[in-house]
């Protein structure tokens, strides 16, 4: 199943900054897979000790694993991929509302609450 536009971002959780990866370096990894950057936006992660970091690709991935892969290969949190990738394999049967959640950055506990009360569907950043 092809995913949308919006589901297609690459985001990356990286930890520390002694893990951060270098902009040559994903440029590099990811022309290496056949893609390249057309945006990238990062800011530093709520607990501040890391980076999140997202990326628009050309081409777009075409499915949630794929967006997965890559996220693994430029070195985003290992465990979070572990979970994202559960949920990207039942991607083709989750609800349409539910679907952008497949791949979420850290939000904190009561924001995801309050946006699931008021009818929010997607989780941003």
């Amino acid at each position: 199943m092809t995913i949308c536009k919006r589901d297609a971002e690459v985001k990356l959780d990286i930890d520390s900054k002694l893990k951060r990866p270098t902009v040559n370096e994903m440029v590099r990894k990811l022309d290496r897979a056949g893609y390249h950057i057309v945006t990238m936006w990062e800011r530093r992660s709520p607990g501040g000790k890391g980076w999140h970091i997202g990326l628009t690709l050309s081409p777009r991935p075409r499915s949630a694993v794929e967006v997965v892969a890559l996220q693994a290969i430029l070195g985003s949190d290992p465990w979070r991929e572990a979970v994202t990738l559960a949920r990207a394999r039942v991607y083709a049967s989750t609800p349409s509302f539910a679907k952008s959640w497949y791949n979420v950055l850290y939000v904190p506990c009561r924001e995801r609450q309050r946006r699931t009360k008021i009818g929010g569907h997607r989780e941003s950043d």
